[in-house]
């Protein structure tokens, strides 16, 4: 077998590998979040919304529909839509910004505030029971694991 080959090989088996873990993570994603809906105090809020409300809930100034958009890699309609049912549902408000009267900023509304530590603790306590099977190192080792992989500069650390 001459040396190109073996990289062809080597390359298929390792696509072979990724394609695996790909379909893997996604399936771990899908099981922390499956088709169920988190509760927020006495309303329920879908996966994006609870990233949406998360990225707010550290940015006591607001933040930008824009900057929404480019957080979770979505269109501004996109977000627009999932902000809409947030304020319908009374846990953001939209205010002008004070430096920019042309600008909007979304923020936590007074009850969201009042209700996120609580949201917080129930809804990772919801989506860690896919990883009960793992030690406390395993988990560790996974985290060190996946900080290795090259993500483009462009994407933001997820939200905590």
């Amino acid at each position: 077998m001459s040396r190109l080959d073996s990289h062809k090989e080597m390359s298929k088996s390792r696509e072979e590998l990724l394609r695996a873990l790909m379909e893997k993570l996604r399936f771990v994603m899908r099981g922390m979040h499956t088709g169920q809906g988190f509760q927020f105090g006495e309303f329920t809020v879908g996966p994006p919304q609870v990233r949406i409300l998360f990225y707010i809930a550290r940015k006591p100034e607001g933040v930008s529909v824009k900057e929404l958009a480019e957080v979770l890699s979505v269109t501004s309609g996109a977000v627009t839509q999932f902000i809409d049912a947030l304020v319908e549902k009374g846990l953001v408000s939209r205010e002008e910004d004070c430096n920019d009267r042309r600008l909007l900023r979304i923020k936590l509304t007074e009850y969201a505030h009042g209700k996120f530590n609580e949201f917080k603790k129930d809804y990772f306590a919801s989506v860690s029971r896919v990883f009960e099977p793992l030690s406390d190192e395993e988990i560790l080792q996974l985290t060190r694991l996946l900080m290795k992989a090259d993500v483009p500069s462009n994407i933001k650390e997820p939200n905590r």
